[in-house]
């Protein structure tokens, strides 16, 4: 892509290794056009992962100022990933990724994207070793995402999937697995059209295929969602990773543009 944008994007604010003005400078040397930062929001039991209440202040004022410095050479957007546990918030943002990292059980909250051998004991300790009961509890909990995150774009939709490689550890083929994720997708779209193909696990991972998997995102166009593209970067290197492979898998899936968010709201831009 000769120029793209990327709403996905996280500093030194919370789990990021670069500031925010680096991630800017990476940015133009990637292409990029149009930029949004989307910090972790504020998580309570979950401090190193999350901005603190008072970084998040200071987040919003300083990106805001960076937008204004940048201006002429790149658009700038102030997003927030927000989690599904987060209460408070920042004002003046531009947009909101509705994200979902923890499930309850057992009154704790445990990650399900820590590593793939934290996933397996937590499985064991707290769903009895079967995926499945894992599973439902996150997508029963991402049912509700866009009601109680009010987020204009769904984030790494089956996050829950990110460990497994070619069914090594569950079959995302089988009834309970497929059953629960597509009854939280019609749930979401109740409220929210638009889901983020992210791209952020090809390249940390190198896993083949983005979140959404195909199959589902192929789900989603049947079911008349609409996609931006993601990379949920945490560094400079992964600012638009594989987006042009995106666009002949997207279109394989069914569909025939992708969103992109400008200063009067979102627009298609066609595959």
């Amino acid at each position: 892509m000769t120029e793209f944008q990327n709403l996905h994007t996280h500093t030194t604010y919370c789990d990021g290794i670069l500031s925010a003005e680096d991630m800017i400078k990476a940015a133009l040397e990637k292409g990029c056009t149009s930029l949004g930062f989307s910090e972790h929001s504020h998580v309570p039991f979950d401090i190193y992962y999350s901005m603190g209440l008072e970084a998040s202040e200071k987040y919003v004022r300083e990106i805001r100022t960076l937008a204004k410095k940048y201006e002429s050479q790149i658009e700038i957007f102030l997003g927030l990933e927000r989690d599904f546990y987060t209460e408070n918030i920042p004002e003046d943002l531009d947009y909101l990724i509705g994200a979902l990292h923890y499930v309850k059980s057992n009154g704790q909250f445990v990650s399900v994207d820590a590593g793939v051998n934290h996933q397996k004991e937590m499985v064991d300790t707290f769903f009895g070793g079967d995926y499945y009961i894992l599973a439902e509890e996150y997508f029963s909990s991402f049912s509700n995402i866009a009601k109680i995150t009010g987020a204009d774009i769904i984030g790494h939709f089956d996050l829950v999937a990110k460990y497994n490689f070619d069914g090594n550890l569950f079959d995302e083929s089988h009834p309970r697995y497929v059953d629960a994720a597509l009854c939280a997708m019609d749930e979401i779209l109740k409220d929210c059209k638009l889901f983020e193909v992210n791209t952020g696990a090809m390249y940390r991972l190198n896993k083949p295929n983005p979140y959404p998997s195909v199959f589902l995102l192929k789900e989603l166009c049947k079911r008349g969602g609409e996609v931006i593209l993601s990379s949920d970067s945490h560094d400079g290197h992964s600012i638009g990773h594989k987006f042009e492979q995106m666009q002949p898998l997207l279109k394989t899936c069914g569909f025939t543009h992708i969103k992109r968010l400008t200063k009067s709201g979102f627009i298609d831009i066609s595959l």
